[in-house]
């Protein structure tokens, strides 16, 4: 009579996922099935190859837009939501980018492969959640906004940089939290609906209002 499985595939794929964060490709086979509990046969019954528990163990969940963009913040003014928006997708990036660096550097892993595990690749998806933030707030004259994908991908973008910058031990190897709301200030001058009206009530010529 067969062993009942003891060890689910959530577990498992745990396990793996912290061999192969600290040993890359290299990381052993055998360390995870000791750490799970099982033997290495058993192990590759459930993931054929060691490429294929890679990929499964390394390949990111779907990212959480309603946690990041559409949840609810502490500061009610845009500028400061837009703020805490970047602050949430930095945390995310952190978590993101080491795996994905592990999956696209693996000899015997495909970007194709990796796409095909989402819906919508995790900066595609969050780029539409917050262009559509972004509309719903010019809807509400929040913000002006001419372009919102334009607007979310920069400062997306922005984010990203900042999660790369902690990986790479950029600026003495400091938390980047400080910079995310800087950028949002940078990118705020072209989305404050005040803006509209100074232009508009700036005049032409020496620059000095009538009295």
């Amino acid at each position: 009579m067969g062993r009942h499985k003891t060890v689910t595939d959530e577990q498992l794929l745990r396990h793996a996922r912290e061999v192969f964060l600290k040993g890359g490709a290299f990381g052993s086979t055998k360390e995870i099935a000791r750490r799970a509990g099982i033997s290495e046969a058993t192990l590759f019954q459930r993931y054929p190859t060691k490429a294929a528990l890679f990929l499964a163990a390394m390949v990111p969940p779907e990212v959480d837009v309603e946690g990041i963009v559409h949840a609810p913040t502490k500061r009610t003014d845009a500028e400061g939501a837009l703020t805490e928006i970047g602050r949430r997708m930095l945390v995310y990036f952190r978590s993101l980018i080491p795996t994905v660096m592990h999956l696209m550097t693996h000899p015997s892993i495909r970007m194709a492969d990796v796409t095909a595990h989402f819906q919508k690749m995790p900066e595609d998806a969050l780029a539409a959640a917050l262009a559509m933030y972004l509309r719903d707030a010019q809807a509400r004259g929040k913000v002006k906004v001419r372009n919102p994908m334009a607007a979310a991908s920069l400062l997306i973008s922005a984010i990203h940089s900042l999660a790369l910058f902690e990986l790479m031990e950029m600026h003495g190897g400091q938390d980047m939290e400080h910079a995310v709301e800087p950028f949002v200030k940078a990118l705020w001058r072209g989305l404050d609906p005040k803006n509209q009206t100074r232009k508009a009530s700036t005049p032409h010529g020496k620059g000095s209002r009538k009295p």
